[in-house]
């Protein structure tokens, strides 16, 4: 009894969890950037107005800002 207890819990572990992410989309790199104390704390506090963590507004404003730019130049945008 035990035994069957055991392997039905760690069926059901296995199987918790949101789906994975296709490989494509999984994002692997990492760009850092050196701001000062008030910029952070205003990215921050920008982001929490518009109810998003803090990297992902900064990744949007950032997408925003190279389409914006690249589109001015009639250059390509990779992301899109």
């Amino acid at each position: 009894m035990f035994f069957y207890i055991f392997a039905l819990q760690c069926f059901l572990m296995a199987t918790r969890g949101r789906p994975k992410k296709d490989k494509k989309l999984l994002k692997k790199r990492v760009l850092q950037v050196r701001l000062l104390q008030e910029e952070k704390e205003t990215f921050e506090d920008a982001a929490r107005l518009a109810g998003l963590p803090c990297a992902s507004w900064v990744r949007e404003r950032l997408r925003q800002a190279a389409r914006k730019e690249l589109k001015s130049a009639n250059q390509k945008i990779k992301f899109l």
